[in-house]
């Protein structure tokens, strides 16, 4: 499931029971800005082996696995090196599922890592592409009088 958007203006109140009778001045808002966070939580967007759901991904895993794995360690933060440890597929694998609250065990991503290293490197690279296209960015106004109270 998505996260929901955030209302684009925040409520504000009068402390008074009284009808408006006077607007706020042009310049007595600020504007911020949000960016929501990726969405989170759920199963893994492709499957273990749905490697032509994204041909360039495929093409990388299956003519270099460990070049594509460097670019998703550079990506994730890490050193380029980073693949070349054992078990930083795994640490890989892991992190992914644990920053993006996606199902699944340790034991799963051990056996995926184990017999299916390819393509458990294209599914984490293919889940980080379509997890950084939800990031949605807004634009928010609020007054900044003292008078008013945010509700």
């Amino acid at each position: 499931p998505f996260l929901s958007p955030l209302p684009p203006t925040p409520l504000l109140l009068k402390k008074s029971t009284g009808p408006v009778m006077t607007q706020p001045a042009p310049g007595a808002f600020s504007t911020s800005t949000i960016t929501t966070v990726m969405r989170t939580g759920g199963d893994w967007s492709t499957g273990l082996f749905s490697v032509c759901s994204d041909k360039k991904v495929c093409m990388c895993g299956a003519f270099c696995s460990l070049c594509l794995e460097c670019c998703l360690a550079r990506r994730y933060g890490e050193c380029m090196c980073f693949p070349l440890l054992p078990g930083s597929t795994l640490a890989l694998r892991v992190g992914t599922r644990e920053r993006h609250r996606i199902h699944g065990t340790l034991c799963e991503d051990w056996m995926a890592v184990q017999c299916c290293w390819p393509f458990a490197i294209c599914q984490v690279v293919r889940e980080l592409k379509r997890r950084r296209a939800t990031t949605q960015i807004y634009e928010v106004n609020a007054a900044t009088s003292d008078k008013d109270a945010l509700v």
